[in-house]
């Protein structure tokens, strides 16, 4: 009964009728959006067209032409050529630096008017030079006419005849790019043509944005870069070179005269695809090196700082956008056929490079040279001190005839006879001058006077000159490291970039036999003779792959023995990375001691793979203890590991180290550097210290000293790493202190690491630790850090673990 009136109490829709159930509102509602999502879809493909007119009038080259509307009139789809009209028509109208804009109006009006009479002749309107010419004919018509009724000359009406020309090589670009990109192959299949012609259209819009600056800063700039990064990630050196070449070759054209910016950004774009492969930050540092290198041949100053900053805001923007975006690049830019032998260009690049380093050799001898001539020209001179004194007391004297021309000798003598007086207590006084020159000289005190304010005039600006040299030689060597850092880029590059194409095609057929279809095979060697392979394959639908039995044929196939394969999908496609098998492991172990056991300690360390296959290990002891040498400490550590990590080489890397110490501030700041490099393939090992106590080095059992004398950094402007070389094998240690640890002597360092038994690198480096402060009896204490590696080599993987189960890649 409660349930049945329930019912009944039910209230009725409007005008009594029952209301609408929700299957029929749903019903309803896809009816709607059946009849608005087309005509939704129709609005906004004509608004993108609208805008598309509308920046592509607003690309102006040669500073007053503006031939890309036109073009755009001509390339549109026919369906949305009238939209692609307006927006040109209200881009020309408004306000620009183009001279005649009547010019182009009657040149879209006529393309349109060719393609709307031209419509039905359906084989005219295909042919690839259609669109070309509907651009060319009406822009060289208007032209001429314009330099008819104008009487140009003959150099305005070749302007004509170029901006006809533009016009149609653009309708051309965006004829194939808008075909291509509204074919249902999606981006994945578009040819390495087309792709060209994509970004020289999307170059041609960006050139619109060019003139929207903020204090001299191009927003079509920052687009662009972020978009040639982008393209140098996802298309390598393929991808950032065409980028870089289309955009800046489009951007050098929007102003008369020559335009940094082609080659800037071809450059710029080429160096980073060549680094996409180490990470975005690489990527983005070689772009901001690179432009910056090409920017040297530029006169104007402000047009190279301004296009810096628009580098630095472009990368930033890279740096902080998400990872997967861009993703549906990777089709776009990896696709087709071209595949490029990569050995010309790389010897191209390590030509630029070893050319610029050499370029900025050469700036580091000129500004040396330029500061001795300064040094010896503008030098602060003690006798400048007495002239200005005499100056100012003896020339309204009326005994200067006297003193200054009958006895000039004796005067300026007693003069003279001050200097070592001078220098030894700053001042002098009556008493320090001959008696001769006293007795006679009416204006003794005031000469006292004005030698003295002088003088300490002068012992300021002698010290400013001081420390000016010393910046002069430090910039000098900020040029010569620089130098260096370009050439160790391009050593780098000789040896690491070097493709094994037979090894490729070997693993591309041991593929293909275990049914997987490779797009892409790279085999590459880095400096060190060691191989990296990576694959790019199609996805297939419930593929089982051995990984086991995959990586023992590869193997056989490449002579060498790889880690078993790391597989990823993504986007359709699979991916395959292996790398060769390192012979030996580090088993690491650090311990720490705080003097006075404070919270800030003077020793810093640091542990890492440089990803080549090398284990650093590195110790900096700042000088003294507490926040001081912490801060020490830290920065050199911390500087050192960042640059060898971005692949800067070590003994640039100290160098840097070094002017920055010297430069921190006007005290003396110095650190000890110890580091140790371990190859992990040959396990050979490499000492470099700069000012670093002795290593202890345990071999077959037996304990010894490695040592390399030197000076610590930050002391001077030149500094260099003292370095020792060993072979290491399995079972062998490798102790690393700060000298803290050595103020009982070594001795018992030696037969303690002798001794030791364990298994456990970090057990010898507590023990080590908790020994050192024990033996201290002096009554002093001290930071202390020890590391300690030991070199293993890992068991063999067994033979059911190697053949796993098969693994779905789905």
């Amino acid at each position: 009964m409660i349930r049945e009136k329930a019912a009944a109490q039910v209230p009725e829709g409007a005008g009594g009728q029952p209301p609408v159930s929700a299957p029929n509102r749903r019903a309803e509602l896809e009816n709607w959006m059946a009849v608005l999502l087309p005509t939704a879809k129709a609005v906004g493909r004509q608004l993108i067209f609208f805008a598309i007119g509308l920046l592509s009038a607003r690309g102006v080259v040669f500073g007053k032409y503006a031939p890309f509307g036109v073009a755009a009139v001509a390339a549109a789809p026919y369906h949305s050529m009238w939209s692609t009209v307006l927006g040109c028509a209200i881009g020309y109208l408004l306000p620009s630096s183009v001279g005649i804009p009547i010019h182009y109006l009657a040149a879209i009006l006529a393309a349109a008017a060719i393609r709307w009479t031209m419509n039905d002749l359906v084989r005219i309107r295909q042919h690839p030079v259609f669109a070309p010419l509907t651009a060319f004919l009406p822009t060289f018509c208007t032209g001429m006419a314009l330099a008819v009724v104008n009487g140009s000359t003959s150099m305005a009406t070749a302007m004509y005849l170029a901006e006809s020309l533009l016009a149609g090589g653009a309708a051309y670009f965006m004829s194939h790019a808008v075909s291509a990109l509204g074919s249902r192959r999606g981006i994945s299949g578009l040819s390495g043509q087309e792709v060209a012609c994509a970004l020289l259209s999307m170059g041609v819009l960006l050139l619109a944005l060019s003139d929207l600056t903020l204090g001299g800063i191009s927003a079509g700039h920052i687009i662009a870069v972020v978009g040639i990064l982008f393209a140098a990630k996802y298309g390598g050196v393929a991808g950032g070179g065409i980028s870089g070449i289309a955009v800046g070759t489009l951007f050098s054209l929007s102003t008369s005269g020559l335009n940094y910016l082609s080659g800037a950004y071809a450059l710029g774009g080429l160096m980073a695809g060549v680094f996409s492969p180490v990470g975005r930050l690489a990527s983005a540092v070689a772009f901001v090196i690179a432009n910056g290198v090409a920017s040297l041949q530029v006169g104007n100053q402000a047009a190279v700082v301004n296009g810096l900053y628009e580098v630095m805001a472009a990368s930033i923007l890279f740096m902080i956008l998400p990872k997967d975006a861009g993703n549906r690049l990777v089709g776009m830019l990896s696709s087709g056929d071209d595949r490029p032998r990569t050995d010309g260009l790389r010897r191209s690049v390590i030509m630029k490079l070893d050319y610029a380093a050499k370029a900025l050799s050469g700036v580091s001898e000129s500004v040396e040279e330029v500061s001795r001539k300064l040094c010896a020209t503008c030098a602060p001179d003690i006798n400048g001190v007495y002239k200005r004194a005499i100056d100012e007391t003896c020339m309204g004297c009326g005994l200067k005839v006297y003193c200054w021309e009958r006895n000039y000798s004796d005067s300026m003598n007693a003069f003279n006879d001050l200097t070592l007086k001078l220098r030894k207590r700053s001042r002098v006084d009556r008493t320090d001058f001959c008696p001769q020159f006293a007795t006679h000289c009416s204006r003794l005190g005031e000469i006292v006077d004005s030698v003295n304010k002088n003088y300490a005039e002068f012992s300021m600006r002698e010290a400013v000159e001081g420390r000016l040299a010393q910046v002069r030689g430090m910039v000098a060597t900020q040029f010569t490291t620089t130098s260096r850092m370009l050439e160790d880029m391009a050593g780098e590059m000789e040896l690491f970039e070097r493709f094994d194409f037979a090894a490729a095609q070997r693993v591309a057929e041991v593929l293909r036999t275990a049914g997987v279809t490779p797009i892409e095979v790279s085999c590459r060697v880095d400096q060190f003779n060691r191989m990296s392979i990576e694959v790019e394959a199609m996805q297939v639908e419930r593929l089982r792959m051995n990984r086991g039995a995959l990586m023992k044929e590869i193997s056989r196939a490449c002579g060498k023995l790889f880690e078993t394969p790391c597989i990823s999908t993504a986007q359709g496609k699979c991916r395959m990375q292996m790398s060769e098998r390192p012979i030996y492991r580090v088993q690491t172990g650090c311990a720490q001691h705080v003097c006075g056991n404070g919270q800030l300690c003077g020793d810093s360390y640091s542990l890492f793979n440089d990803g080549c296959g090398r284990q650093v290990a590195i110790i900096s002891d700042g000088m003294g203890s507490g926040g001081r040498a912490a801060v020490d400490g830290a920065m050199a550590s911390g500087i050192l590991s960042q640059l060898i990590k971005a692949g800067i080489g070590f003994d640039t890397s100290l160098k840097i180290v070094n002017s920055a110490l010297v430069v921190k501030s006007g005290d003396e700041s110095l650190a000890t550097v110890d580091m140790a490099v371990l190859d992990l393939f040959s396990g050979s090992l490499e000492v470099r210290k700069a000012g670093a106590p002795i290593t202890i080095l345990r071999k077959n059992g037996q304990a010894r000293r490695v040592d390399a004398p030197s000076l610590p950094v930050g002391i001077l402007n030149e500094t260099r790493f003292a370095k020792a070389n060993e072979i290491l094998e399995e079972g062998d240690l490798l102790v690393m202190m700060s000298d803290g640890a050595l103020a009982a002597g070594d001795e018992w360092v030696c037969e303690s690491v002798e001794q030791w038994q364990g298994q456990d690198a970090q057990d010898l480096a507590d023990e080590l630790v908790a020994s050192a402060v024990a033996r201290r009896s002096d009554g002093h204490d001290d930071d202390i850090t020890v590391v300690v590696m030991r070199m293993t080599v890992p068991k063999q993987i067994p033979k059911k673990e190697e053949d796993d189960e098969p693994e779905e890649v789905a």
